[in-house]
Parts: C-alpha cells; structure tokens; sequence
C-alpha cells in the first residue's frame, strides 16, 4: 500500500511541474482569428441538419400561372471547413426526373454578409450568390447575383444575362423557406423557385 501511495505522489509531483513549467500555446495571428466561425455561423446553425423538402418551379418546367410541385426531395446539411461553411445536398425526384443540386453557404466575417454557391444538374454554369456588404447576420437575408441563361426563361433569354436573388427566412427551429427570384432584362423581378424545408428530426 506504501509503495503504491508513492508512485501516485510521483506522478502527481511529475504532472505538477510539467504544468509549472510548459510555456503557454502562442496565440494565433489575427488573420486566423479573423477567419474563426462566429455570429454568422451561429445564425446559420438553424439551416443545418437533415430536412424534407416541397420544391415549387415558376419557371422551366412550370409557369406563374401553372407551377409544378413535388415533396420527393431530401436535404442534408453538414458543417465542412472546422465549421465554417454549411454543405447542403438536396436530391430526389422532381417532375418524374432526379434532381440534384449541391450548395455551399458562408458568412464572410470581413464583409459581414451571407455568401451562397449552388450547382445543380440541370444548369452548366454555377449560381453565385451574395448579401449587400455588413447586411449582417440575420434572417431573412436576401442575397444577390447574376447568370447567362441557357433557356429557362424561354428561347428569347439564352445567352442573356439574368440578375436573380435568394431569400433565405426561418420561421422556426424545424421550418425555413428558400425563394429564387429572377428579374430579366427590361422586366419586374419575379418568383422562379419557391423549397420549403420541414426538419426531419430523429
């Protein structure tokens, strides 16, 4: 029992003195604090997870007047980049074809606004998006960009630039709406892509 007792004061002895003496980690240089997950991320946190999802197309496939619908899509999101960026990859069924569509969101600390980069299995080129700079971290937040045309809004619009716009709101915790808008050259913006996400919990 003695000699037991004594190897525990030696190690603990030996643990006390490597503490006592160990210089302390550096601290990391300000560039890297400044790109450490923050506001941003935590806002975003209500995105993340497994969701079910009702696409609505005004567009393309469908028309303002006569919109297709499906609820056979799935969305997961996971945090990639120690936390800074949140994956989203969302397939299913759509109009009796698979879809597809990948995106990545992010929230630049030196801009203070939510950034948004998709690329889906219909169109060749990405969809890039952006909030008006230190638009900050909250939602609803619109975000904004511009894409040549292949067609979607008709034969006339290929090969013409479109400016377009995500709205990104969360109602709730399990619920969040993601809205497309397209504005066309000489036109009013108008309603392209209505998701609504219901959190798939369990």
């Amino acid at each position: 029992m003695a000699r037991a007792q004594w190897l525990l004061a030696f190690v603990a002895s030996i643990a006390a003195f490597s503490g006592a003496t160990a210089s302390p980690a550096p601290k990391p240089p300000p560039f890297v604090v400044r790109g450490l997950p923050g506001d941003g991320q935590a806002a975003m946190q209500a995105l993340a997870g497994n969701w079910r999802v009702e696409m609505t197309l005004y567009a393309a496939m469908g028309s303002p007047e006569h919109p297709v619908s499906s609820s056979d899509l799935i969305a997961h999101r996971e945090w990639i980049g120690g936390g800074r960026f949140l994956r989203d990859v969302t397939e299913g069924t759509f109009a009796g074809s698979p879809y597809y569509r990948m995106g990545t969101l992010g929230y630049s600390n030196m801009d203070r606004r939510f950034e948004w980069v998709t690329q889906d299995g219909l169109n060749a080129n990405m969809m890039i998006y952006q909030g008006a700079r230190r638009s900050g971290p909250t939602f609803p937040a619109s975000l904004y960009g511009s894409f040549t045309d292949q067609g979607l809004l008709g034969e006339a619009s290929a090969g013409k630039t479109i400016r377009q716009r995500t709205l990104i709101r969360v109602d709730s915790p399990d619920r969040h709406v993601i809205e497309i808008y397209f504005t066309p050259p000489g036109e009013r913006e108008r309603l392209i892509d209505r998701k609504i996400y219901t959190r798939i919990k369990g």
